[in-house]
């Protein structure tokens, strides 16, 4: 940690220790490099933390995703958390997919418990039975160290196409498909875990798959507003964190996908208001290294408006943060813009805003 005066992890993080009023903490400012990485989440190699993954956390992450192949059992996973933010430097957020049905990381491994797709949930269930299960899941979720939920999905599939979210999605109606994200979410807030709507504005109407290529939606502005936008409006109430979508709008940018837009930034905050965490798709996603490398994306997300930039290949992690911070220091980046983006990070770890503004060196 870098606090002094022995003050614990943030309230946020689970299993930690509630923070000391920061009128009687005094704490080391961020430095350059801390304060970029606070914006970076990583992936990590293996089931244990490794020294690989200590230099990850210690240096070029503030967060962590834990995908499929850091997951064994339940005791697995508390002892991994704790290791994590033993050695993290400002606190940390671990966050995982657990949407059910076919993404569901701890559910495949008997930790939690594993529920149906988003679909199938949406068809069988009434949104407080839906509610009831994610306050379930993120009381399971916390008992093994999850701070974060990369769910609910709020994208509305297309009922004419056969689309890549499928079965992800509640529904290809909007208001079904609102009711039932926005009730999940509230369920896994209640739980307490994170959320996160994804993916920002919309991904249902594509049959192109982001993990391979860039896809494009030309639909218009008033058509994403009527149809792809309505569950987010609905679920942002509760929704902690929005994940940006490696889609290119044409009624917003004609050149870049809505994760390295400012265009689709100006959308979620000024249009739609909301002032939480917005992270990225994974940038090694085929969207985007069809067109630049996993650095230059990073940089041009935080550029955009990105608070969190995703990185699940961990290896590619380090050159990330190192571009952030040549970025800052040439200034493409502005300082102002990467302390935005680390203080919500900050701030969603439960740094309460003094401590924010003493970390970041704004008083």
């Amino acid at each position: 940690m870098v606090l002094a005066s022995g003050m614990g992890a943030p309230a946020r993080a689970t299993g930690t220790e509630d923070a000391t009023a920061e009128t009687t903490v005094t704490c080391r400012r961020l430095t350059l490099r801390e304060t970029a990485a606070q914006t970076v989440m990583t992936g990590i190699p293996g089931t244990r933390a490794d020294d690989t993954t200590v230099r990850l956390v210690e240096r070029h992450a503030g967060s962590v995703l834990l995908l499929g192949r850091n997951v064994d059992n339940a005791e697995q996973l508390r002892r991994l958390t704790r290791t994590l933010r033993r050695n993290a430097r400002a606190g940390m957020l671990v966050a995982v997919d657990e949407e059910g049905g076919r993404v569901s990381r701890l559910g495949e491994k008997g930790i939690v418990t594993r529920l149906p797709s988003a679909r199938t949930m949406a068809r069988t269930r009434t949104p407080r039975q839906i509610r009831r299960a994610g306050v379930r899941l993120g009381r399971q979720m916390s008992e093994v160290g999850i701070d974060w939920n990369f769910a609910p999905v709020l994208d509305v599939a297309s009922a004419h196409r056969n689309t890549v979210i499928g079965d992800r999605s509640y529904s290809g109606d909007p208001a079904e498909a609102a009711a039932a994200g926005a009730a999940f979410a509230a369920g896994l807030q209640a739980g307490g875990v994170m959320t996160t709507g994804k993916h920002f504005p919309g991904h249902g109407r594509t049959t192109v798959d982001s993990h391979e290529s860039l896809p494009t939606v030309d639909a218009s502005l008033r058509q994403l507003r009527r149809r792809d936008l309505k569950p987010f409006v609905r679920a942002l109430p509760s929704l902690d964190a929005v994940m940006s979508a490696h889609v290119r709008y044409t009624a917003l940018d004609r050149k870049r996908p809505a994760s390295l837009s400012k265009a689709a930034t100006r959308l979620l905050r000024r249009d739609l208001g909301y002032d939480g965490l917005l992270v990225t798709d994974a940038l090694e996603m085929g969207a985007i290294t069809s067109r630049w490398t996993v650095p230059q994306a990073g940089e041009q997300a935080l550029r955009a408006g990105a608070d969190v930039l995703l990185v699940g290949d961990w290896w590619r992690t380090p050159k990330v943060t190192d571009r952030l911070v040549r970025a800052v220091r040439a200034e493409r980046v502005s300082r102002a813009r990467l302390d935005q983006a680390a203080g919500r990070v900050l701030t969603a770890k439960g740094y309460r805003p003094a401590m924010v503004d003493c970390l970041l060196g704004r008083r």
